[in-house]
């Protein structure tokens, strides 16, 4: 590998960024670097995208290749705007991603893939191969293949600390390689512990929740996660159906934005799909309420939430809501309120 390309997106295709030789990088907001993206952005914004900010301007990252930017939603189309100002010797490439799942927008996603593909490959002075394309998606498929088993086994059982070790290994893909998180997962396809009861069942979903360490904390809290749907966890190592076009980044296109549900995507077939995709989840996933963690000022999540309540009222699934900034912090706050919904729940 010839260094780390950064991202902060999970429409962003990790095998594109190995077969070009290099190592993927996503940029988590974690950081004890001091609160400084203000002085470039707005205050009221999405609080992932200023503290990947603060993590560039206090320089608490490594080494970077390139930076690769998706312009998904008004904040990260900021950012990659504050990144150049900030870190102006960056490589960097930004894509569009259309907000809504059709023929025109599938076409429009595959070349802008190609193209990202293309500079990938230019940034490494390599010679742009398909077949280093297709086997890297290969063993991608691979790793999806066994998070998928994981995630039916958690589903059906309480294995305590099983979920936070699968956190692991999809972070692991996200930030050093597909091979790693597939090495980690053989062992980990089978839980090593005993099934156990005395736990609220609950299915979790929102924007990003990537620390192992939260989901032991939920279990301290009385609850442990049947599944989730966060743009951090399995939803990330989403299976790319190669069979789906003759061209693989019409292949890939497919892929995520049909399998992605991301509120800021939208099925104008089917305008309240992703409540009903919730409700669906919670259900098949064997949980007895729902928690949505949603970031402050994230206006597709927030306008989205009265139609997701309704969806699980409708399913007589218990809800809660929980508005946080990211931090581990923030969501010790909301010990109190998670406690007292899982109690409600019972076991």
């Amino acid at each position: 590998m010839n260094g780390k390309i950064g991202f902060t997106c999970a429409y962003t295709p990790v095998p594109l960024i190995e077969a070009a030789g290099f190592s993927p990088f996503r940029i988590f907001p974690e950081s004890k670097a001091p609160d400084q993206a203000g002085h470039l952005l707005h205050d009221n914004l999405c609080p992932h995208i200023k503290k990947v900010l603060d993590r560039a301007l206090a320089d608490y990252l490594p080494y970077l290749s390139g930076m690769f930017f998706i312009n998904s939603c008004d904040s990260m189309r900021r950012l990659s705007d504050a990144w150049h100002e900030t870190r102006p010797n960056d490589k960097t490439i930004l894509i569009d991603l259309p907000s809504v799942n059709n023929n025109l927008s599938l076409d429009f996603l595959a070349k802008e893939y190609e193209r990202l593909a293309t500079t990938l490959f230019q940034w490494n002075n390599k010679a742009f191969s398909l077949t280093e394309i297709e086997e890297k998606i290969d063993t991608w498929n691979s790793l999806a293949d066994s998070v998928k088993k994981i995630e039916e086994n958690i589903s059906q059982n309480y294995f305590p600390g099983y979920i936070s070790e699968l956190q692991k290994i999809i972070n692991t893909a996200a930030t050093d390689s597909t091979d790693k998180a597939l090495s980690m997962i053989k062992n980990k396809i089978e839980p090593g512990t005993t099934a156990k009861n005395g736990l609220s069942p609950v299915f979790v979903f929102g924007n990003l929740l990537f620390d192992p360490k939260v989901y032991d904390l939920f279990e301290k809290w009385n609850m442990y996660v049947t599944a989730s749907d966060f743009c951090t966890s399995s939803r990330f190592v989403s299976k790319i159906d190669t069979d789906a076009d003759d061209n693989i980044f019409k292949s890939l296109a497919i892929s995520y934005l049909d399998q992605m549900s991301c509120a800021r995507t939208m099925d104008t077939t089917k305008p309240g799909g992703i409540a009903q995709k919730i409700a669906q989840q919670a259900k098949e996933s064997n949980a007895k309420g729902v928690i949505g963690f949603t970031l402050k000022f994230c206006d597709p999540y927030l306008a989205r939430i009265p139609m997701i309540r309704q969806a699980l009222q409708d399913e007589s699934i218990p809800f809660l809501m929980i508005e946080s900034d990211c931090t581990m912090g923030s969501l010790g706050q909301q010990q109190t309120r998670i406690e007292a919904f899982t109690e409600m729940l019972g076991v």
